[in-house]
């Protein structure tokens, strides 16, 4: 926009300066006599000249401002509108395991670290999606001690991914992490379970070994 607001100003002053023809003292005849000044001035009207009016270039400029100003509005409010989600949680109890149980399990995240928009709910541990969009969730897990340990990230209760720490005789402690990239309706529901007879441990004190975490990528 400003290279073109240059370039009109610099042809009207061309225009009005220097465009009108040459002077009476740059025409001669091929004798070296100068012409009479009729002669000039009826030469130099017939030759075209670039008068643009002032007035009309500049309301042209107004308009094309307005219309750069309306544009920058435009954006500035579909920037403020877009839908915003984005989530961290932990387990959020003191060091001890969760488990086992004789079914599966919906673990709930109660210590919440970011929660952009409340679409996940640390009284449920469900993360319901606000928009149409591609999602990323990615959970982690540490299981202590010699137990089995399987979470399960589900979406309107079908499993989708999962860690699993199978327990062995001369096991200790182990990390498990895993994720996924999802394309979401309004309304789908993201969660982790934990598995039949599993434990998952966690310490709230400094350490959040056990995580479930989400973000909206983009809309579509």
């Amino acid at each position: 926009m400003k290279t073109t607001i240059v370039l009109q100003m610099t042809l009207l002053c061309y225009c009005l300066s220097g465009g009108q023809g040459q002077s009476d003292s740059d025409i001669a005849t091929e004798d070296g006599n100068l012409k009479l000044k009729d002669e000039v001035a009826a030469s130099t009207q017939s030759q075209p000249t670039c008068q643009p009016d002032i007035y009309t270039v500049l309301r042209e400029m107004e308009a094309r401002l307005k219309a750069s100003e309306n544009q920058l509005e435009e954006l500035k409010r579909k920037c403020e509108d877009r839908p915003m989600a984005a989530f961290s949680a932990a387990l959020g109890i003191k060091a001890g395991n969760i488990g086992p149980f004789n079914t599966e399990t919906t673990l709930v995240y109660k210590k919440v670290f970011t929660n952009v928009g409340n679409h996940y709910k640390p009284t449920t541990g469900i993360f319901t999606a606000p928009v149409r969009g591609l999602y990323h969730f990615t959970f982690y897990c540490h299981a202590f001690a010699a137990n089995p340990g399987y979470i399960f990230l589900y979406k309107n209760g079908e499993r989708i991914a999962a860690t699993a720490d199978h327990a062995t005789s001369g096991d200790r402690a182990d990390n498990g992490s895993n994720g996924a990239v999802l394309m979401l309706e309004v309304g789908d529901q993201l969660y982790m379970r934990l598995g039949t007879n599993s434990w998952i441990y966690d310490d709230d004190n400094g350490y959040n070994l056990s995580t479930f975490n989400g973000i909206l990528l983009f809309t579509q």
